[in-house]
């Protein structure tokens, strides 16, 4: 295993461009590494050898060009997640980030990634001799190996010194004997199976048969695959950089879907399951259609984060509503959307996301807006309008009072669309004033923006009241996570009169009332409720346009 560590680290084994990003998350690098520890079987490896260079995508943010290796190119076919995350846990502090190398808990004889718990990361930084980082016990070569055992005997003399050994060091052999299975931790040998083989396409349908096991191959993926592997390959390193985007990232926006929208706009049909093997095969109508998709997707994300105010995927009903708009924008030749065009996509993804239109299996779906959006031949305005009649008429339905009441998740798709009116309306956070729409752009790693509790649930909860009560839409506010941290758990009447006068006109933007504050009381907590699911309901109606006629 560590000779195929090396050679991975080195360049003498690439990840081919077929090969789909590094997914996997800590607690599957966690196992591989306690697997390895067990003496468990952690599955075989296999490299496709071929004596011509191909274009490889980079492995864990870094990237060392192709090199031979008794004559060959090495390409790991299959492996990836496991050769990567064990190449990843063990890089140093100088070239490795916290949340990806590896520690090892000494006393609980436990592997942790370092940004897995904040203790963890404190002990990291305090140095504490129980926390071992893998990269400084397991040796990079055979010739470390002297220094390796001088370092589990510094290991043991550092614990020694702060008088963590257990009384009397009666911990001592215990610790040295995890240290040195710690150390052998990459010795055991690895099952790599060599795959000889010049032509491309072999090595693709290899690539396909054995990606039918663990994270399996989605058809989007086998698609992905195949156009790396065609003479269009020189396009997947741009698609792969725009994935790559942190607003494309925030949305989760993938490889996968710029594929599907490549598919859509170059065959004007969505589906993976029909598309011939071949599709790819004219490289400059490809290309070209690739040029559109870009502009397109990026005109299209524009709209969703500043029109409508979804700039992360908990907020963003459906990645798949999103098909149908690249594909009209990428037809129309335009990059933006004006007027009554903006408003009737703007109508169009918010229904969608209300009634679940997208949900489940969903090619048909897109499919059937794709159609009714190819019959404007390219008109913009008629392609809009369109779009949107497609939906279906009986999916134009009143939002009910009682809908807003049984509406309980945080992010459902009644409060994607809540969230959407108050940014059209220049909502502003309480009690910091600041616009809502302003918070949405401070941090697209993480979402600033916070689900409120009107009536606490703790506050109420010592009321006897049932929490299935008080998760509902009807008691949600949206405020930045700074301010929903400031009003915490307290009495909502307490804070009303706290309030100045500008931060109450901040706050009746979402209460829905001016001069009924009596309604923040505990006692009125029902009546509230009732009201505010009116208020929200009539409101939400009036902006989607539902019930208009």
């Amino acid at each position: 295993m560590s000779d195929l560590v090396q050679r991975f680290d080195s360049g003498e084994i690439q990840l081919p461009i077929m090969q789909r990003d590094y997914v996997w998350r800590s607690k599957k690098v966690v196992e591989l590494l306690d697997s390895l520890y067990r003496g468990w079987p952690i599955g075989s490896f296999y490299v496709w050898q071929t004596t011509s260079d191909h274009p490889v995508k980079a492995k864990g943010g870094t990237s060392l060009p192709a090199r031979k290796m008794d004559g060959f190119y090495g390409f790991l076919l299959d492996g990836q997640q496991r050769l990567t995350s064990l190449s990843l846990a063990i890089r140093s502090s100088a070239n490795g980030s916290l949340s990806e190398r590896a520690f090892f808990d000494l006393e609980n004889e436990r592997f942790y990634l370092g940004a897995m718990k904040k203790t963890l990361a404190k002990r990291i930084e305090a140095d504490d001799p129980l926390i071992i980082p893998l990269s400084e016990i397991i040796p990079t070569s055979r010739e470390e190996h002297a220094a390796t055992l001088k370092r589990i005997e510094q290991v043991i003399a550092g614990v020694r010194s702060q008088q963590k050994l257990g009384k009397n060091n009666r911990n001592e052999a215990i610790y040295r004997e995890r240290l040195h299975k710690l150390a052998n931790l990459f010795q055991r040998r690895a099952l790599c199976e060599e795959f000889p083989d010049e032509d491309e396409e072999n090595a693709f349908q290899l690539f396909r048969r054995l990606n039918k096991g663990g994270t399996s191959l989605s058809a989007g993926d086998v698609e992905a695959a195949r156009l790396a592997s065609a003479a269009t390959k020189k396009i997947v390193g741009p698609m792969r950089a725009v994935a790559s985007e942190r607003e494309m990232r925030s949305l989760g926006i993938n490889f996968i879907f710029l594929v599907r929208c490549l598919v859509t706009v170059h065959r004007g049909n969505c589906s993976f399951s029909k598309l011939p093997k071949n599709w790819a095969e004219d490289t400059g109508e490809v290309e070209a259609s690739w040029r559109s998709t870009e502009r397109a997707i990026r005109a299209t994300v524009d709209f969703v984060r500043s029109e409508i105010g979804w700039t992360t995927r908990r907020w963003l009903p459906s990645t798949n509503a999103l098909i149908p708009v690249v594909y009209l924008l990428a037809k129309s030749g335009k990059s933006s959307l004006k007027a009554k065009d903006a408003e009737y996509v703007r109508r169009y993804l918010l229904i969608s996301g209300l009634r679940s239109l997208f949900r489940g299996a969903s090619e048909t779906t897109v499919n059937g807006f794709v159609n009714a959006i190819a019959k404007a031949n390219g008109d913009q305005a008629k392609s809009c309008r369109m779009l949107f009649e497609r939906i279906p008429n009986n999916r134009l339905f009143k939002i009910r009072k009682e809908d807003v009441r049984s509406a309980a998740g945080l992010y459902s798709p009644l409060m994607q669309v809540y969230l959407a009116f108050l940014c059209a309306n220049d909502a502003k956070s309480w009690p910091s004033g600041r616009l809502l729409r302003h918070v949405l752009y401070e941090n697209l790693q993480a979402d600033p923006l916070a689900v409120h509790h009107i009536f606490p649930k703790q506050y109420m909860q010592q009321l006897d009241v049932p929490v299935d009560r008080l998760n509902t839409a009807a008691n949600y506010a949206i405020l930045s996570q700074a301010d929903n941290a400031e009003l915490g758990d307290r009495d909502p009447f307490d804070v009303w009169r706290s309030l100045k006068q500008n931060q109450r006109e901040c706050a009746s933007q979402q209460l829905f009332f001016v001069g009924r504050e009596d309604l923040l009381r505990k006692e009125a907590f029902e009546e509230f409720i009732d009201y505010r699911a009116e208020k929200m309901a009539e409101k939400l109606n009036s902006y989607l346009g539902l019930g208009a006629g």
